[in-house]
């Protein structure tokens, strides 16, 4: 849950290890340049993911459907 506030604070503008986060060839040029979007999906995707799994390790009581807690873990 800590990665998805990471994400959403460079989202909103936020440059708390932005740069150390973003891998470069030697001579410094970024090999990656993404943008507010693509922070927002991988956010929204861990933010997913972690809420499921804490259902799911039972930190959360609410009873999904069978079929949901076997394909989606």
């Amino acid at each position: 849950m800590a990665l998805r506030v990471i994400h959403f604070i460079w989202v909103f503008g936020g440059e708390f290890g932005f740069t150390e986060s973003i891998p470069t060839k030697e001579n410094g040029e970024r090999v990656l340049n993404p943008r507010k979007i693509d922070s927002a999906i991988v956010g929204i995707v861990l933010t997913v993911f972690g809420g499921f799994y804490a259902l799911k390790s039972g930190l959360i009581d609410y009873n999904l459907s069978l079929w949901l807690m076997t394909y989606g873990s």
